[in-house]
């Protein structure tokens, strides 16, 4: 006879699936750099218009693969059918479409009643939407009249706030367009802020690489990849925010239920973290790594690389999302990547950088000041703390992530190292 040990198969500890591959985006980020790189040289093309096209380029990559190849519009999660499951409703749509125009409209009085949106600061973004409303203007009724024929849900978040503020029907539930306006609002405040800086690194790119082939292997090529590391990032992050569609499955499933989740978010963005890093949370000092190691030329050749490595996987992370990247809102969960090793590793990176980027404990003004500028670089890490527990918490309201973080717990970065030692 047969022991229990034949007979029982062994147990497979399996990696949760991501919301995308890590490949995929990997694929969008080199169509995108290609295109920077093909663009470099076009004096007729500012940083703005090339950073968009850089992004548009990502966006068409990644979306062939996902449309036809994963075909993520099938996904339970997207709550879409591949036929027609009722006839088409012009009235629909126009309600839809109006619900759409009054979102824009509202958004669109917020920018201009807040002086932030004033400057020449937010110039490529501005750009930017005159270049995509013709586009957005022209497709949105194809795109309302196909949700509306293959959508499992008749009643969305567009059609109940149409009916409410047209006909002034409450709805059933108020959720719905809770989660719809939160994800909104997430985009009106992150996605003007991605692309001005995106708009800006395009132009420091172009002179750092011109910089860095001049004088190879110095720290003009510590100044290229630091500069390539934070397009990546952006280009991914711009992406993120324009790419909202329930077809490509990049839509918003739940928004930061809390007060404190949103505020340690865009806490740690402009135009509030100008203000609170200039009068209280100040960690930079006179001295930075590459002048502190100047005389120890090897020593600074190991810092930088380690430098490099924590900005490219900053870097990674953000690929790792694909079309669905995005601050405060759940938007699929990624496993691949960074994310196989820890549930933050954006966070982690980032946060080391910052320590060994301003040396925060080397000081020529004395130990006094250093101390002051450890302790601020310390606040800054519990404010990443932080966000990274509120959305922990808000994630876990996904059994998708609560799979995924039982399994980090048994399998990831802390699991195994704890194993070993």
């Amino acid at each position: 006879m047969n022991s229990t040990f034949d007979t029982v198969a062994p147990i497979r500890d399996s990696r949760p699936r991501s919301a995308t591959p890590f490949s995929v985006g990997l694929l969008g980020i080199a169509a995108g750099l290609f295109t920077l790189w093909l663009l470099r040289d076009s004096t007729s093309l500012d940083g703005a218009t090339r950073s968009t096209i850089a992004s548009l380029a990502i966006i068409a990559t990644i979306a062939v693969y996902e449309l036809f190849v994963a075909r993520v519009y099938l996904r339970p999660s997207a709550g879409l059918a591949s036929g027609a499951l009722r006839p088409l409703s012009i009235a629909r749509v126009g309600l839809r479409l109006g619900a759409l125009a009054s979102i824009y409209a509202g958004i669109g009085l917020l920018y201009w009643l807040l002086p932030e949106y004033h400057g020449a600061f937010y110039n490529p973004f501005w750009s930017l939407l005159r270049t995509l409303a013709p586009y957005v203007i022209v497709a949105a009724p194809f795109y309302f009249a196909w949700m509306d024929r293959h959508q499992r849900e008749t009643d969305d978040a567009y059609l109940v706030w149409a009916r409410l503020l047209f006909r002034g029907e409450r709805p059933s539930g108020w959720r719905p367009v809770r989660e719809m306006m939160a994800g909104w609002m997430v985009k009106a405040f992150f996605l003007p802020l991605m692309t001005v800086y995106l708009s800006t690194n395009a132009d420091h790119l172009s002179a750092s690489l011109t910089t860095a082939l001049d004088a190879p292997f110095s720290l003009a090529s510590f100044r290229f990849m630091y500069d390539l590391s934070f397009a990546m990032d952006l280009m991914f992050g711009t992406v993120g925010y324009l790419c909202t569609f329930r077809i490509l499955d990049s839509h918003v499933r739940s928004a930061e239920p809390t007060t404190l989740g949103w505020l340690v978010a865009i806490i740690c963005y402009q135009p509030f973290w100008s203000l609170i890093s200039s009068q209280y949370i100040h960690y930079e000092g006179s001295v930075f790594w590459d002048n502190w190691l100047i005389s120890l030329p090897i020593v600074r050749i190991v810092w930088g690389t380690v430098i490099v490595a924590l900005l490219l996987c900053y870097a990674l992370s953000t690929i790792s999302f694909g079309l669905r990247f995005s601050n405060l809102t759940n938007r699929g969960i990624i496993t691949s990547g960074p994310y196989r090793l820890t549930k933050h590793p954006a966070y982690i990176a980032k946060n080391l950088s910052y320590w060994m980027i301003t040396v925060p404990f080397i000081e020529p003004l004395g130990w006094k000041v250093a101390v002051m500028h450890c302790a601020a670089l310390i606040a800054v890490n519990l404010l990443y703390f932080i966000r990274a527990k509120t959305e922990e918490r808000h994630l876990m309201n996904d059994p998708e992530y609560r799979a995924y973080a039982e399994w980090i717990a048994r399998n990831g970065m802390v699991a195994k190292l704890t194993r070993i030692f």
